[in-house]
C-alpha cells in the first residue's frame, strides 16, 4: 500500500469511528424501519460525500428524472469497486435499503452501523437463509422506501458486466416493485478489486428506465434479467 493509501484508509477508519456510536444508538432506539431507512439515507449521503471528497473522487448522477420519488424501487447497480457503494449512497435519490454480505457485519463499528440501522444482510452460502433475507427485505416496505442490490453478486474483476443472479428479481417481483437498472463508470479505473489506493477522477452514476414487475411471476425472470443486462450494457 502507498502512503497515499494508508492516509486515506486511515481517514475511513477515523471516520466511521466518530459516526458508528450514535447511529448504532439511534439504530437501536429506533423500531420504526421508514425512520431507520430515512438515518441511514442521511448517514450514508454525509458519509459518502466526507470520503470521496478525500479521495479526490467526483460523482455525477444521471437519468435521476426517471424515477418517482415517491416511489419505492429495486435499484440493481453495475459493481466494480469499492468505490460504488457511496457513489451510490450520494446519487439515489430514495432511502435505500442495502442487500450486503454477510462478511461486511463482522467489520466493527461499520458492519454493526448497517445491522442496526436494518440494512439487509445475506449469507451467499446459505441459499435458504439468503431467500428468507430477500423476502423479509421487501416486509413492510411503504412509500419510497426502496432496495439496492448488486445482481452480479460480487465485484467484477475487469470492470466487465457479469451474469446477473436472480435472487434480486425474486425480490423485486415478491414485492411488487419496479426494478431501476443503475450503471456505474469510471471506479473500476480509480479503484479496481484487489487495489487499496483510490486514485482520485470522476465517476457517473447513471439510472435507466424503470422496468415494471406487476403482474409478474417466476416464470418472467428470465425476460426481466434479459431487460436488465441489455440496460447496463446500452
Amino acid at each position: 500500500m502507498t502512503i497515499r493509501g494508508c492516509f486515506q484508509w486511515a481517514f475511513i477508519v477515523l471516520l466511521t469511528l466518530l459516526i458508528a456510536i450514535p447511529f448504532i444508538l439511534i439504530g437501536v432506539l429506533s423500531p420504526d424501519r421508514m425512520a431507520k431507512g430515512k438515518v441511514f439515507r442521511w448517514l450514508s449521503k454525509r458519509y459518502a460525500a466526507l470520503a470521496m471528497r478525500m479521495f479526490g473522487v467526483t460523482v455525477e448522477p444521471r437519468g435521476v428524472s426517471r424515477v418517482d420519488p415517491d416511489t419505492g424501487y429495486v435499484f440493481m447497480s453495475t459493481h466494480a469497486s469499492h468505490l460504488d457503494s457511496p457513489a451510490l449512497a450520494i446519487a439515489l435519490p430514495q432511502p435505500t435499503f442495502w442487500v450486503f454480505k454477510k462478511e461486511l457485519a463482522r467489520i466493527p463499528f461499520f458492519g454493526w452501523t448497517l445491522l442496526a440501522l436494518g440494512q439487509v444482510m445475506i449469507d451467499r452460502s446459505n441459499a435458504r437463509q439468503a431467500r428468507e433475507s430477500m423476502a423479509d427485505a421487501v416486509k413492510g416496505l411503504r412509500g419510497n422506501l426502496s432496495i439496492l442490490i448488486y445482481p452480479e453478486g460480487t465485484r467484477s474483476p475487469d470492470g466487465k458486466l457479469q451474469p446477473l443472479k436472480k435472487g434480486g428479481f425474486h425480490l423485486a417481483i415478491r414485492g411488487r416493485m419496479p426494478i431501476v437498472p443503475v450503471r456505474i463508470t469510471g471506479s473500476h479505473e480509480l479503484l479496481p478489486k484487489g487495489a487499496l489506493t483510490v486514485r482520485p477522477g470522476h465517476l457517473v452514476v447513471e439510472l435507466f428506465d424503470p422496468i415494471p414487475t406487476e403482474g409478474k411471476t417466476e416464470e418472467d425472470i428470465p425476460e426481466l434479467m434479459a431487460r436488465v443486462r441489455g440496460a447496463l450494457l446500452s
